[in-house]
């Protein structure tokens, strides 16, 4: 059984890993495909905003070339009329205006091709060196370039450079920046003369990619928690289930070891007396039955212990309820349990009442306090003293037994009250028991709707505390 738990262990620890690798690797990947998008997002709105100054600036001097030609055509045609005052300059005009309207139309079209060239080829080279990028071109760069990224729903700090740098310096750059967290644009050269680049460096972009990354890694890390949470509860349930069927092994060779005495002991009796069945040794014959009787009562005894703990978990145990006077029967409970053992007991009996009415279930409370009182002579050296005490708590009356026997590490009082459970002793237990005696305690406490503590400490004894509704709940 241990073998294939710990296999079972393995495999399932093995899964669990898998399945967080994987989606480890997934998250990666999701991460790298977001930054990467986001740096093709950042290169294309450069791109745009470029060629978006490049038009505003073809625009401005279109205009001015205007209005440079028509200052031109005026200093002209007042130049001929003072020359010549009497000359009619009507014919003039209409054909520089004429000659003046074709060169626009000849320039349309070819803007109008430059611009189809240009979102076809992103920007030509020869433009771009055309371009002075001083930081005033820059900072109107970034202005742009910041509202169109933010139209993108994009908010990473940035900042334009325009740099002079051989091609093998890039890498090492690139490499460099790269180490910091910073994310670098494709450089754009702008003027090969030069080795001139522009290009942007956003600060940090981490967060960004996250944010738009939180519901996967949300859905992720439940999906995660859940497995991880599924698996630690298979490996407890597994390893109670391993120990509880441990117990039972045990529990099961205790009891054949405990049952086989008595038989074999009424067996040899039994065979004693058929031999002198017919004799008149009416002594030897009461001995031998005495001995099967006492063994007989043993074995009864030892039945009725196993048969105290109702092993239904739905139902429970079915209490009979009825009033009667605890102090009476704790008190007849003490007297038993000194005549029932070899050792010499002193029994401390602590009460400030001369009753206390309880309305519970008298048999089983019995059983309780006996086991109780059992458990601290069984597990202490002769003479035996032990404490009781019966209080009253208002609501709640309260049955304290205390000896100065054993004790019980720390490690093993959260177990004790587990059915089958034992306190290990090696392979060899010097007081006898099946490891019911406790849980049937719990039990029973429980189904009056009380509750059971127990405080120990190793070599100087135990103290158990069963509290219970005066009055039944319900």
């Amino acid at each position: 059984m241990l073998k294939k738990y710990k296999i079972l262990l393995l495999i399932v620890a093995l899964t669990a890993t898998g399945i967080a690798l994987i989606l480890a690797v997934w998250l990666y990947g999701s991460y790298r495909s977001e930054r990467e998008q986001l740096v093709g997002t950042a290169e294309r709105s450069l791109f745009n905003v470029l060629q978006n100054y490049h038009q505003k600036q073809s625009e401005e001097q279109a205009k001015a070339d205007t209005s440079d030609t028509d200052h031109r055509k005026g200093w002209l045609l007042s130049f001929v009329s003072g020359v010549y005052p009497s000359l009619d300059l009507e014919p003039m005009r209409r054909t520089l205006d004429s000659i003046h309207l074709e060169n626009r139309k000849k320039n349309r079209i070819r803007n109008r091709r430059g611009q189809g060239k240009i979102a076809n080829e992103v920007l030509p080279l020869y433009l771009l060196e055309k371009i002075d990028f001083n930081d005033t071109v820059l900072t109107q760069l970034e202005e742009q370039l910041e509202a169109t990224l933010v139209t993108a729903g994009i908010t990473i700090k940035f900042e334009l450079f325009s740099q002079q740098m051989k091609g093998e310096e890039w890498q090492a750059y690139f490499r460099a920046n790269r180490k910091d967290g910073a994310i670098l644009t494709r450089p754009i050269l702008v003027n090969p003369d030069k080795d001139q680049f522009l290009y942007a460096r956003f600060d940090k972009p981490w967060g960004q990619v996250v944010r738009r990354l939180w519901g996967q890694a949300l859905i992720s890390l439940i999906l995660l928690s859940a497995l991880v949470g599924t698996f630690v509860y298979l490996f407890k349930t597994i390893r109670k289930q391993n120990q509880l069927a441990e117990q039972r092994k045990a529990f099961v060779n205790n009891m054949t070891h405990e049952l086989k005495t008595p038989v074999s002991t009424v067996m040899a009796a039994v065979e004693a007396i058929q031999r002198f069945v017919n004799s008149d040794d009416k002594a030897r014959m009461n001995k031998y039955l005495d001995l099967s009787k006492g063994e007989l009562e043993h074995l009864h005894n030892m039945i009725e212990r196993v048969l105290q703990l109702d092993v239904d978990e739905n139902k429970g145990i079915q209490l009979l309820r009825q009033p009667f006077d605890l102090l009476t029967l704790v008190r007849n409970c003490v007297d038993t349990i000194k005549v029932g053992t070899k050792k010499t007991v002193d029994v401390t009996l602590e009460h400030g009442m001369d009753s206390l009415i309880v309305h519970a279930d008298q048999g089983h409370l019995k059983n309780v306090v006996n086991n109780l009182l059992d458990n601290a002579i069984k597990y202490s050296a002769d003479p035996v003293e032990i404490k009781v005490g019966i209080y009253d708590n208002g609501d709640e009356v309260e049955i304290k037994v205390q000896d100065f026997g054993k004790g019980i590490a720390k490690a093993h009082i959260s177990l004790i009250f587990d059915m089958f459970f034992r306190v290990p002793e090696g392979n060899l237990h010097e007081v006898k028991g099946f490891g019911l005696g406790l849980a049937y305690v719990r039990q029973v406490t429980l189904q009056h709707g009380g509750k059971v503590s127990v405080s120990s400490e190793l070599g100087k004894g135990s103290i158990f505390v069963v509290s219970i509704p005066k009055m039944a709940n319900g």
